[in-house]
């Protein structure tokens, strides 16, 4: 005889199955959302005090390499082509590159380059974690930050300079590529 009404243990015990799977991934995907909240805090200020400490005129530029000063390539409210060149030469190494990372008080992967009106990358190089703008199109990592800020460069120290953008870009460390 069969009972309309009637309920099988069976089919209890699936449908308790699916409520604890779902309740498991929803509680996961809970979690998760307020962690990466604050790992983009922490990138994001680390990248404006990068940033910060690029666009200061800096001090102790020749200790740089011994862990002394403080990273700047500004003089004068312009970037200082023997400063960024100093830079360069600094962050050419792994170690300079760790030495950087530390000066500016950061455990996060950076780069930055300067970019013209016209889209074009000035001296065809990026300075910090990797050696091309076209490298930082290939980061695949959790989380990465990027900030522009306007600049005056005299490159080639004509005193005919130009306001350029400086490209800052901040990331932690996953699958990224790296050159340095």
């Amino acid at each position: 005889m069969l009972k309309i009404g009637q309920f099988w243990y069976g089919d209890f015990m699936v449908a308790m199955l699916v409520v604890i799977v779902l309740g498991i991934i929803f509680a996961n995907s809970i979690v998760d959302i307020p962690q990466r909240e604050s790992d983009l805090d922490k990138i994001s200020d680390d990248g404006f005090t990068i940033a910060n400490s690029l666009l200061s005129e800096g001090y102790d530029m020749l200790n740089w390499k011994n862990s002394n000063g403080r990273i700047g390539i500004m003089t004068n409210g312009k970037v200082d082509v023997d400063k960024l060149n100093e830079f360069a030469s600094l962050t050419g190494t792994s170690r300079g590159y760790l030495i950087s990372q530390f000066l500016f008080g950061t455990s996060y992967q950076y780069a930055f380059y300067f970019g013209d009106n016209k889209g074009g990358i000035i001296n065809q190089r990026a300075y910090g974690g990797v050696a091309k703008k076209e490298d930082l199109d290939t980061i695949d990592a959790e989380n990465i930050f990027r900030i522009v800020r306007v600049v005056y460069l005299d490159n080639n120290k004509d005193g005919k300079g130009e306001l350029v953008k400086m490209h800052l870009v901040v990331w932690d460390v996953g699958k990224e590529y790296r050159t340095s």
